[in-house]
C-alpha cells in the first residue's frame, strides 16, 4: 500500500464517494483535483456517468474540470497493469485492485465519452438554464429565453439610460444625475431592479415621506437639523488641527 503524505491523505478522504463532504481550502491547493478524483472514483465504482451532475462557479473551471477527467480516464486506459494498479491507489482504491477492477477502468473513457450529452459538468448558470428550458411554463420564462452574461447586461442598462436621457423621460435622469456619479448608478440600477415590485406604482413625495415614517412636513431644514446637532465645530477644529499636520492632501482638505 502506497503510504501518503497528510495533504495527499486529507485529499482523498474528501474525494470518498460514499460520503457527503464540505472542503474549503486555499487558491491552488487541490480543490479541482479532489472534485476530479472524486467522479473518478464515483466512475470506478459504476456510477453511470449520465447520473454524475458536478456544478462549479465559472466555465473556466467546468472547462478545466472535464479536461482534467478525460486525461485521468485517458491516461488508464493506456496504463499498463502495474502503472495503472499504482495510479488506482494513489486515487485512494486501496482495496483489493483486481483484474477486473482495471479492465473496468480501461473502459471508462470510452464510456464517459459516449456518454448522451456528454458527461454534466456544468456552471450553476447553465444547470439553471437547463432547468428553465425544461419547465419554462412553470418558472414563468419564455421557452425562448437566452442568457446575457453580466457585461452585456450592464451595456443594455447603459444603452437605456442613454436612450432615455434622450427622450421624453429625460426629466428622470436629470433628477439622478445631480445626486449620483456613473460608478454609483451601475450599482443603483440592479437595486431597483431587485426591488422592481416597489416601483409598480407611481409615488410622490407624500409616499417617499411615509415610506421612512416622516411627517408630511418634513423638509431638508428639518434634515439638516437631524444631521447637525449643534457639536460639530470642536470635531471639525480637531480634524482640522489633525490635516495641517500631514502631507500635501491632508492640508489641501
Amino acid at each position: 500500500m502506497t503510504t501518503r503524505d497528510h495533504a495527499s491523505e486529507r485529499q482523498v478522504q474528501a474525494a470518498r464517494p460514499n460520503a457527503s463532504t464540505w472542503l474549503a481550502a486555499n487558491a491552488g491547493s487541490g480543490k479541482t483535483r479532489v472534485l476530479t478524483d472524486r467522479v473518478a472514483r464515483l466512475l470506478l465504482e459504476g456510477v453511470q456517468p449520465q447520473n454524475i451532475l458536478c456544478l462549479t462557479y465559472t466555465k473556466a473551471a467546468a472547462s478545466e474540470m472535464q479536461n482534467r477527467l478525460f486525461a485521468r480516464l485517458g491516461e488508464w486506459a493506456m496504463l499498463e497493469d502495474s502503472n495503472l494498479a499504482a495510479a488506482l491507489e494513489r486515487l485512494g482504491a486501496d482495496a483489493a485492485i483486481s483484474a477486473d477492477k482495471m479492465r473496468h477502468a480501461r473502459t471508462l473513457f470510452a464510456r464517459a465519452i459516449e456518454t448522451p450529452g456528454g458527461l454534466k459538468i456544468q456552471t450553476i448558470h447553465s444547470f439553471c438554464a437547463s432547468l428553465l428550458r425544461r419547465f419554462p411554463l412553470e418558472a414563468g420564462v419564455s421557452p425562448q429565453f437566452s442568457e446575457m452574461e453580466d457585461r452585456a447586461v450592464r451595456l443594455l442598462w447603459m444603452q437605456i439610460i442613454e436612450d432615455f436621457s434622450a427622450g421624453e423621460q429625460s426629466i428622470l435622469i436629470d433628477g439622478l444625475a445631480a445626486h449620483i456619479t456613473d460608478v454609483a448608478l451601475d450599482d443603483l440600477i440592479p437595486a431597483i431592479l431587485q426591488k422592481r415590485h416597489a416601483f409598480s406604482h407611481q409615488f410622490d413625495i407624500a409616499d417617499a415621506k411615509a415610506v421612512f415614517g416622516l411627517s408630511p412636513n418634513f423638509d431638508h431644514l428639518d434634515l439638516a437639523k437631524n444631521v447637525f446637532l449643534g457639536d460639530e465645530k470642536p470635531l471639525i477644529d480637531g480634524l482640522i488641527s489633525a490635516l495641517l499636520t500631514g502631507g500635501t492632501n491632508d492640508q489641501k482638505a
